[in-house]
């Protein structure tokens, strides 16, 4: 026979002796739904269900059986085991569902084990962040939340009933905003005026002087405003209000691991407000001029703005781009091809070494004898075991927001910073402040609100360090392990610039470029 989530709702209520106008006072649903659902006219959201099996004060699982998938806006969840006050379900969030629970009255204990993905969990107050094959527990009397954090997660939750006392589960919010200081080396090129190229010589002068500029080109419209940025006027450059107009409509179809774990629309919009974002690309650009590199292809377009400040700088470079995502091949004033021709010349890359499954063996192979491959990206201080490559995500992202004087959430992150050897206690605070930064940009894509919009951009990096600490989509590396590889592999580095700090040295973590050639 088949089973009615409505019937079972109606028995509930009259054995409690409730009218149906009186359970929807208790539940806040309105009457007209409450009848349309006990009905079986209409079909309830999970959060609905919880609404009245709070107010019937039953179980969850007191409104559905074993067959019963009951699906949310992006989630869903389905009773697998149920004995005694013990329940268990197989939970489902799309990417980035945010689901949020009121307080349960029937005091469960919520055991969250994520089988797929990675989650924020728990308290409002205290979440914690878990990933694939990690575990955690909450008190569900209070009111807490579910995120799925980037790509598409699972987890089988159990829940527990009547378990009063919530003392073991509260924890105590840490505190340290102490400022950091950190060793801020970084290579300047001294020989760049016999180069011969008056815009390159002019964005080297600025980067090493922190020049301010007043030139509409986009390299020195966003090199101007990270100067300013840093300096503590928070200054968004004008790309990123083109950008909000060109994408403001768009949708995406997600088609690629990177589409699915990170908010491209968002990346398209905010990602040049990184600090040493353009300087990146004028190191790149006086490595090709130096070399007369006029042919390039470059893996992992995405939004192009590295490209298009080489096009500014070398105005004769031909540049072809590598790129899956139909997002960001639809936007490239560039021609996009499927994968690297072989025997290219030259190879560049802009951040995607760490996000593209064996990147240096498809270079190598794709290069010839010679050819020059060109890394612009993040790297993290070298580490000998996993909890100090974590311990090292964590610092080196905390590194460039903490460069940013935006006074919301920084004692936060300078807090996380300070307790980043204490993992669990770091990711927590992390975790806080993540729900406290998508509660604050909500579904706003695109603001004028200069806050709000660094604000975004702190979405995108913590983003990038928690799936980072997951090793889902992220993985950073050191540079010494990265050129180790590339050694093995004929690559031979033979230029190596250190473009902006987040940790001590040469060799410690921040962006580098670094230059190799096919041997």
């Amino acid at each position: 026979m088949e089973y009615l989530v409505g019937n079972r709702i109606t028995e509930l209520r009259e054995k409690k002796g409730l009218s149906i106008s009186q359970l929807a006072k208790l539940s806040g649903i309105s009457k007209s739904t409450l009848w349309e659902i006990e009905n079986n006219k209409i079909s309830p959201t999970i959060s609905t269900l919880w609404s009245i099996a709070n107010a019937l004060g039953v179980p969850f699982s007191e409104l559905i059986t074993y067959d019963i998938i009951i699906k949310d806006e992006g989630s869903e969840v389905r009773l697998i085991e149920r004995e005694g006050n013990r329940e268990v379900y197989i939970m489902k969030l799309i990417s980035r569902t945010v689901k949020r629970s009121e307080a349960h009255k029937t005091a469960p204990v919520e055991i969250v084990h994520v089988i797929k993905g990675a989650m924020i969990v728990g308290p409002v107050e205290s979440p914690r962040f878990v990933w694939e094959g990690r575990v955690t527990k909450f008190y569900g009397g209070i009111d807490h939340v579910y995120i799925a954090l980037g790509g598409d997660a699972e987890a089988i939750v159990t829940m527990i009933y009547y378990q009063q006392n919530a003392n073991n589960f509260n924890r105590k919010i840490y505190i340290n905003n102490k400022d950091i200081k950190i060793e801020k080396y970084r290579d300047l090129i001294e020989d760049y005026e016999r180069i011969g190229n008056e815009t390159l010589a002019n964005a080297i002068s600025a980067i090493s002087n922190y020049s301010i500029l007043d030139d509409t080109r986009l390299v020195f419209d966003i090199l101007s405003a990270e100067f300013k940025t840093l300096r503590g006027n928070l200054t968004l450059p004008k790309a990123v209000f083109e950008s909000m107009n060109k994408v403001s409509n768009s949708e995406i179809t997600k088609t690629t691991d990177f589409e699915h774990n990170i908010d491209v629309l968002r990346y398209y919009i905010y990602e040049p407000l990184h600090p040493s974002y353009a300087e990146q690309a004028v190191y790149v650009a006086y490595e090709l001029e130096k070399r007369k590199i006029r042919n390039i292809v470059s893996i992992g377009c995405g939004p192009a703005y590295h490209e298009r400040i080489l096009k500014e700088i070398i105005l004769d470079l031909n540049i072809t781009c590598i790129e899956n995502s139909r997002f960001f091949k639809e936007l490239s004033p560039f021609n996009v091809i499927e994968s690297v021709p072989n025997d290219s010349e030259a190879v560049v890359s802009f951040e995607p070494s760490h996000h593209i499954d064996n990147f240096l063996e498809i270079a190598a192979e794709k290069l010839r004898k010679k050819g020059i491959l060109i890394v612009s990206d993040e790297f993290i201080k070298d580490y000998s075991t996993e909890k100090e490559r974590k311990i090292n995500v964590i610092r080196h992202h905390l590194g460039y927001l903490l460069d940013i004087k935006l006074p919301k959430f920084r004692d936060s992150l300078l807090s996380s910073y300070h307790t980043a050897k204490n993992l669990d206690l770091s990711l927590s605070i992390l975790s806080k402040t993540y729900l406290e930064i998508m509660n604050e940009i909500k579904d706003e894509v695109t603001t004028k609100d200069i806050e709000k919009a660094f604000l975004n951009f702190y979405y995108l990096e913590l983003t990038s360090l928690m799936l980072g600490i997951a090793y889902i989509e992220e993985r950073k590396t050191s540079v010494k392990k990265f050129v180790s590889k590339a050694s093995t592999l004929g690559l031979k580095l033979v230029s190596h610039y250190k473009v902006y700090s987040t940790g001590e040295g040469k060799m410690g973590s921040g962006t580098h470029v670094l230059v190799f050639v096919k041997v």
